[in-house]
């Protein structure tokens, strides 16, 4: 038996068969997703020519049944693009990537395959749960022109091919960007401020860029973060800051800036032909918040006492600078800088005496002993399963004698591997034709030490995995008999609620003072830390109510408010945007469009407001734990939390599964006064 034809076939091995990330390659990945394609349209004709009359089994279950070995593969080629991104990776995906979606669009635009699921569509002895599938499917469909002409139908087909294409190849130039380039400094004296292990990192990577004795900054987070926050050299500063905001957005084979105006010109396009005004009256129609408008208003509404508390707080930076010597106005180069000295005169918070604190291991104590006590879940490691890298821990979840999932964490930083914090759904929880257990990927890039010291981490970096394992909680308790009404279909501005709301526990006193502790001595972390984390963290709040991700946010609404058919100019309207609300040059957005992540997506593209959508249900969610007996460990809640949210997917809308848990709608005004700002 050949690899290819073993990647088509199911996996092997405990836990109904585990994904060969050990030893898939980019060529076999990409000749089994050819075989499994030609599969995929096989099964999608026997259902269209069944000789009985259509109904749930020989239709609906069919469809959802059909295509699996192309799901297999698909998640196989999403975790090596982006976690072991060598041997041109990146290159096979960018061919799958359009394939995989024409044939999508092949089957939703086969009118006889569409008349058989309407068909069914107006069965009356369905089941709830069949219904709710039936209705998925077909608004599936139907986004993807189901009852468009031919003629239309082809030419959304065409566009999506070329949206594909686009997304994979910004997506590579982001990494390779990062890969490339770097920041040159002479002299250690230049570094001063940075912790030892930031110069000892920057002086390896000089040494393997061939300039031996000097020192390289990374176009990392990792790499750039220490620089902004605490290297006295102002000069070094700007230099670090202005190639980190500037990625993939300089002349050269990583530019972004003409992928991304012929992205959302064919979004307009797209969204045209599919009879919606513009791309983001497209994308939201399938969420929460249901129109622009509805939106809009909830970011309008967040911005004004934002972009008023943010100028108070530039002031009160500006006067430690004045006192510091500064002899200049606030710069986006300093903001981090004198941010840090302000939390360390205010509160006493030292970030990198929180470190020593929260070494990996404690971390994962924490994030596990939280979830243990909330949902009564086990964890248990799996040394021999496959994985893409020695350093990747696999664990087994279980509730009770329930086995209900293996999750991976993939945390640390390697060659080959795409920047930032992400989970992915590898294999979705199912009872459909037997039980398949859910397989979740958490990732991150915490750097490793060069020697054999523990691996540290800061409080940003504790939280990112709060909030990483808190999507890998939403697909591993899905009860979802049928993976489309898993976890992965909710609304996207859903999506990001439980992991939100996860980052609450990091929080929480107990836990700290039972797992954070001192990786020498053993000693816990003093309670003055914590409660200094605490005061910091009311002042700078969720990041969903800075103006540091607010205007992006904007930004990206209004860029795709304007893809209506037309070309679009997107930097002009980012542009336009901040010159607009008079921001001050200090207030530095998380990122500009060339490297926007999201934007490049299908599922957050005229949708990165979801962040402020979710806070506003997580502090409204929050409120429900805290005004409960027990707490943030109150068993009713957590249990009503579990079953309403977690575990149901989108067996229901997410607005009604939000009133299920809450008894109401989400409470607009809940995160201003989390934060004092209603």
């Amino acid at each position: 038996m050949t690899l290819t034809t073993s990647l088509i076939d199911p996996w092997s091995g405990p836990y109904g068969g585990l994904p060969p990330f050990d030893t898939a390659t980019p060529a076999a990945i990409e000749a089994a997703t050819l075989a499994a394609l030609e599969l995929k349209r096989g099964e999608i004709a026997v259902i269209v020519d069944h000789p009985a009359p259509p109904d749930f089994e020989n239709t609906i279950a069919a469809l959802e049944d059909a295509g699996r070995p192309l799901k297999r593969l698909a998640s196989l080629a999403a975790i090596l693009f982006s976690t072991r991104n060598l041997d041109g990776m990146a290159e096979v995906e960018q061919r799958l990537a359009p394939l995989r979606e024409a044939l999508e669009d092949e089957i939703a635009h086969n009118p006889a395959l569409f008349a058989r699921i309407d068909a069914v569509a107006g069965d009356t002895s369905l089941t709830p749960e069949q219904a709710r599938l039936v209705e998925v499917i077909r608004n599936r469909f139907v986004r993807r022109g189901a009852l468009l002409s031919p003629e239309t139908r082809t030419a959304v087909a065409a566009i999506n091919g070329r949206i594909s294409e686009l997304q994979s190849r910004c997506h590579a130039n982001m990494i390779a960007d990062a890969a490339e380039r770097y920041v040159l400094v002479e002299t250690e004296a230049e570094l001063a401020g940075l912790p030892g292990e930031a110069v000892a990192a920057a002086g390896r990577l000089a040494a393997e860029k061939g300039h031996e004795g000097k020192f390289a900054i990374a176009n990392t987070r990792p790499a750039i973060w220490p620089v902004l926050q605490l290297c006295r050299n102002r000069g070094i500063r700007k230099q670090a800051r202005d190639m980190w905001m500037t990625r993939c957005a300089i002349d050269g084979p990583h530019d972004n800036r003409p992928l991304l105006s012929e992205l959302v010109t064919l979004r307009g396009e797209k969204a045209q032909l599919l009879g919606h005004e513009s791309y983001a009256h497209y994308a939201i129609t399938s969420k929460m918040a249901g129109t622009p408008e509805v939106a809009l208003a909830q970011l309008v509404k967040t911005l004004g006492p934002v972009r008023r508390n943010a100028r108070a707080r530039l002031d009160t930076i500006q006067m430690l600078a004045d006192t510091d010597g500064l002899g200049d106005r606030v710069r986006a180069w300093d903001w981090p800088y004198y941010l840090d000295k302000h939390r360390k005169a205010q509160f006493g918070l030292d970030a990198e005496a929180v470190k020593p604190y929260l070494s990996l291991d404690n971390v994962l104590a924490m994030i596990f002993s939280a979830a243990g006590h909330l949902h009564d879940l086990a964890f248990k490691p799996l040394p021999d399963a496959p994985r893409v890298h020695p350093d990747v821990r696999v664990y087994e979840l279980a509730r009770g004698s329930d086995v209900i999932g293996v999750v991976w964490m993939d945390l640390l930083y390697r060659e080959g591997k795409m920047r930032g914090s992400w989970q992915e759904e590898i294999q979705a929880a199912e009872n459909f034709h037997g039980k398949r257990l859910c397989f979740s990927n958490v990732c991150s890039n915490i750097e490793k030490p060069a020697g054999e010291g523990p691996i540290l981490m800061g409080w940003e970096y504790a939280n990112v995995l709060f909030h990483e394992f808190g999507h890998a909680m939403h697909m591993l308790m899905s009860r979802a008999r049928y993976p489309s009404l898993g976890p992965m279909g909710v609304e996207w501005d859903l999506v990001e609620l439980p992991s939100q709301l996860n980052e609450r526990w990091l929080y929480d006193r107990e836990l700290l003072r039972r797992y954070a502790r001192h990786w020498q001595t053993g000693e816990p972390m003093p309670e003055a830390m914590i409660e200094a984390i605490e005061a910091a963290f009311r002042f700078d709040r969720v990041f969903s109510v800075g103006l540091e991700y607010l205007l992006p946010t904007l930004v990206d609404f209004r860029m795709h408010l304007a893809a209506r058919g037309a070309p679009v100019d997107p930097l002009a309207i980012e542009r336009e945007t901040y010159t607009e609300f008079d921001i001050p040059d200090a207030i530095d957005p998380i990122f500009f469009l060339p490297q926007q992540f999201h934007s490049f997506t299908d599922v957050y593209a005229g949708a990165l407001y979801s962040y402020l959508w979710a806070d506003v249900m997580v502090a409204d969610v929050i409120a429900a734990f805290e005004e409960a007996p027990g707490g943030l460990y109150d068993a009713d809640v957590a249990a009503r939390w579990r079953d309403m949210i977690l575990s149901a997917g989108t067996s229901v809308p997410g607005a009604q599964a939000f009133r299920n848990f809450r008894g109401r709608d989400p409470d607009p005004e809940a995160l201003l006064r989390r934060f004092e700002l209603a």
